[in-house]
């Protein structure tokens, strides 16, 4: 009989029986060259509350300077280091915001219709300034905060270190092919325009009557699906392409960091919405999306998949770090939360861990499974759970059906030498 394969990350793609391994709210670790094992399948991180804002869903989080903002259900707060509520005001509509400031005034994209635009200046919130016109993303560069124009090519720019007043006049298209910019990052100061079908590039020339020019043939044939599951991470951009790929944009090309099992979960699903965070070295890009949620790991550059207790998908839709933390907002409740690996439920509800690994391959002769164990840290029980325990069920067609479930302990507190073996003594025939 082959060997068993590790679980290294989720792989279960279209056909069962030919499908890899499966990790849902767990992910592999790669030895560093002195431990026992090549890898390690470790939780992912538990969530402790912070504060519960507000029984609606958390729109959006930002930082500006060193103090939180963030927008939950129709207001905008700013949230203290202690988890104090100010309100500033209304935002519109109930989808996700997106945020940038210039040091002293934040700029809000949402409405009703995903196509207002907002700025809190010294504590008064402003809806739609003068001369501004219906926006569909927001970003901030070298003094001026820079919209896109919903529906169009266009994006228009503020006033030099002031958010409030606009010009008729200054307005650019992103002309290099006609598809409507959904879209805008600065990333390196560079101006990237996500359009439907393409991504160009801008940069600052100093243009004293329009700042900012097309960079030479900075122009990609590859558009982005969704506006919201564009995020800066690891010195890059990540999105999900308009072919439902993920890309990592590397200089100016769009390198595929998606597999195949994960393109055929992402295929069906009608929004994407993607966060980051980084923790003990994982910098982790979530895509949240309504058929389930994924994790790419830049460390490992492995994925697997995030899941909450009775949802199809994880509860946590935004992030930022400040306050020398990284809060999480929720995206059901008005709950922030800090993400801890010393946390084993969210915020007081389970987290279901399972690990499916990849078929055992018989070169269809007939293999009897007498024992299987499962290594793992043991005798980690706690007052909550004197006794943890673990379940395996097994499966001789291709992951279609499953045993029964068979338990067994994890050791209860300093029982370090429980060994967690199971004796099925089953039959089975798989081809290779």
């Amino acid at each position: 009989m082959r060997q068993l394969a590790p679980a290294l990350q989720q792989s279960q793609g279209r056909s069962l029986p030919w499908s890899g391994a499966t990790l849902i709210n767990c992910f592999a670790e790669r030895s560093e060259g002195d431990k026992a094992a090549t890898f390690a399948v470790m939780a992912v991180p538990g969530l402790v509350l912070f504060k519960d804002a507000a029984a609606a869903p958390v729109r959006g989080l930002h930082r500006m300077v060193n103090a939180l903002y963030a927008v939950i259900g129709s207001q905008l707060y700013g949230v203290a280091s202690n988890g104090d509520l100010t309100a500033y005001g209304t935002i519109g509509g109930t989808g996700p915001v997106r945020m940038a400031d210039n040091g002293t005034q934040l700029a809000i994209q949402g409405g009703p219709l995903g196509q207002t635009g907002y700025v809190l200046d010294t504590g008064t919130l402003y809806t739609q300034p003068t001369n501004l016109p219906p926006v569909s993303d927001v970003t901030y560069m070298d003094g001026y905060f820079i919209w896109t124009v919903y529906n169009s090519d266009q994006f228009v720019i503020s006033a030099l270190l002031d958010g409030l007043t606009y010009d008729p006049l200054d307005v650019a298209t992103v002309e290099g092919d006609p598809d409507n910019v959904i879209g805008v990052v600065n990333s390196h100061r560079e101006l990237g325009f996500f359009g439907t079908g393409t991504l160009e590039i801008w940069y600052d020339s100093g243009n004293a009557d329009f700042p900012f020019e097309r960079s030479g043939n900075a122009f990609i044939e590859r558009g982005c699906i969704d506006r919201d599951s564009m995020v800066k991470m690891d010195n890059s951009v990540f999105f999900v392409g308009d072919d439902r790929v993920v890309y990592r944009l590397d200089g100016y090309t769009p390198v595929r960091v998606s597999t195949h099992p994960i393109e055929f979960r992402l295929a069906s699903a009608s929004w994407y919405r993607g966060f980051t965070y980084s923790l003990e070295g994982h910098k982790t890009y979530i895509i949240n999306t309504d058929v389930g949620s994924f994790g790419y790991d830049v460390a490992t550059g492995l994925w697997h998949e995030r899941k909450s207790f009775g949802k199809d998908n994880y509860r946590v839709g935004c992030s930022v770090t400040v306050y020398g933390r990284t809060i999480l907002g929720d995206s059901y409740t008005g709950k922030l939360y800090t993400p801890s690996l010393d946390e084993y439920t969210e915020n007081g509800e389970l987290i279901p861990l399972e690990i499916g690994l990849p078929t055992i391959a018989g070169n269809r002769e007939r293999q009897t499974l007498y024992a299987f164990e499962v290594y793992c840290e043991t005798g980690v029980g706690n007052p909550d759970v004197p006794d943890p325990q673990m379940v395996m069920t097994y499966s001789k067609d291709g992951g279609r059906t499953y045993s029964n479930e068979m338990w067994r302990s994890m050791g209860r507190v300093g029982e370090y030498l429980t060994r967690a073996i199971w004796r099925p003594n089953v039959e089975f025939r798989q081809s290779p």
